[in-house]
């Protein structure tokens, strides 16, 4: 009798769901500036739109996280899934005539942007719960990469549609779709995910191969009450805050490729939207390969007997600093082939860093994975509130997206130097079993 497989049925339900998750953040890029245009918006204006999604999703990281640790992913993300997908689609409400004032649809906008912040709030470190749970130690930076690469796959094939749609069908036909298709996949998510125990498909020689590799096959049943002095300890780990540093980086990048960049293909490069959507695949499908080698090269290292340490950093170190060339794009503006083609070398070179769920995994003890995630992707997402507004604000006053992109690179150069000087040994942080 063989083990089965179950665990990569799970994968492909992360990777479905993770492609969701990032066409709805990137769609208002796609639309961004037929929104802009219709609602009469500034720079600085379109700049807190597209960041009004990470406020209300960085705010919700603490209750949410905490709340999964109780509730278990299953019940918790299907639900999130249809939410966020209710609030997709009623954006593309703004432009109709229940709104009697431009500054009334911007207010709906923002206040749709926000929910659906909210209910994506689960999404990572569900996510890491779940892989933490179905796959053992060394599969779990491939596992990470293969669901992770999702975003980037949907980015890539996705935006150009979504750019057609806006093109020909109009910018709330864009959200009409990408909602109806979410709520669709949040409703199968509720009728087929389940934890290994629960699942008819997973026989006990797949729960022991996961158990005796450091996942949760058998204690994911066991309810063990989170106490708010472990978390405090975890909190106060040099690198846990060093992970955080080089998130916040990492995350800096990828925001500007789901808010800003497709205004700059167009402003900026001086490219129309059906061309903007065309050149937008390039750069995201570098990053879905970065993100697939620093997967399996970091699991490969391990494999051939390196550190965990060694494994995890090294990519992380490589990617950021390279990531941190896309500046060099400024010296290309009259060339959009060369200027894509050093952004798409940078994305590759950040999305190849991009491990940064797998190493928190890896110092992160299983019981309070939900709680410090939520934490974690503050950080990350921190940049998801910082990185639209600084670059709205630098467009309105400098009329030049130059200075927006020096910032980008000094930020990812950031993020290599936590990784080198900041975080130490990674080892798995031991609770404390009483308040000090």
């Amino acid at each position: 009798m063989k083990a089965t497989k179950s665990r990569y049925f799970v994968l492909v339900l992360l990777f479905i769901v993770t492609a969701i998750n990032y066409m709805d953040r990137a769609n208002l890029s796609v639309a961004g500036t037929s929104v802009q245009a219709e609602f009469n918006l500034s720079a600085g204006q379109l700049g807190l739109l597209f960041s009004m999604f990470t406020w209300a999703y960085v705010i919700s990281q603490i209750p949410v996280g905490y709340i999964l640790d109780r509730v278990g992913v299953r019940k918790l993300y299907g639900g999130a899934i249809i939410v966020w997908s209710i609030f997709t689609l009623l954006i593309g409400l703004a432009s109709h005539n229940i709104f009697t004032t431009a500054s009334s649809s911007f207010l709906f906008l923002l206040v749709c942007r926000a929910l659906i912040g909210v209910a994506e709030a689960p999404s990572f470190p569900a996510n890491t719960k779940i892989i933490s749970t179905w796959f053992p130690t060394q599969e779990r930076a491939s596992a990470t990469a293969m669901y992770g690469c999702a975003q980037y796959i949907g980015l890539a094939f996705l935006t150009p549609v979504l750019a057609f749609i806006v093109a020909n069908y109009g910018w709330e036909m864009s959200f009409y779709a990408s909602g109806g298709v979410g709520i669709i996949f949040g409703i199968y998510w509720l009728i087929r995910y389940r934890d290994p125990l629960d699942s008819k498909k997973t026989n006990q020689l797949e729960i022991d191969y996961i158990k005796q590799g450091g996942g949760l096959g058998q204690s994911v049943k066991v309810k063990q009450k989170v106490e708010w002095f472990e978390i405090s300890h975890v909190l106060k780990q040099r690198n846990f805050l060093g992970l955080c540093i080089a998130q916040f980086a990492l995350n800096s990048t990828l925001y500007f490729f789901l808010t800003w960049f497709i205004v700059y293909l167009e402003k900026g490069l001086n490219l129309s939207i059906s061309k903007a959507g065309f050149g937008a695949m390039f750069p995201y499908m570098m990053a879905m390969i970065g993100l697939l080698c620093s997967g399996f090269v970091s699991d490969g290292l391990m494999k051939s007997g390196k550190s965990r340490t060694f494994s995890r950093k090294l990519p992380s170190i490589l990617g950021l600093t390279f990531a941190g060339t896309m500046c060099l794009a400024n010296f290309f503006e009259g060339q959009p082939v060369i200027a894509i083609a050093i952004l798409s070398f940078a994305f590759f070179a950040n999305a190849f860093a991009n491990i940064g769920w797998v190493l928190l995994s890896d110092i992160v003890p299983a019981k309070v994975m939900g709680t410090i995630g939520g934490f974690f992707n503050i950080s990350g997402n921190a940049a998801g509130i910082v990185t639209p507004i600084v670059m709205g604000l630098i467009l309105q006053y400098t009329d030049s997206f130059a200075y927006a992109m020096y910032y980008i690179s000094a930020v990812s150069l950031i993020g290599a130097l936590a990784h080198i000087f900041v975080i130490k040994k990674l080892d798995t942080i031991e609770l404390p079993t009483t308040k000090s």
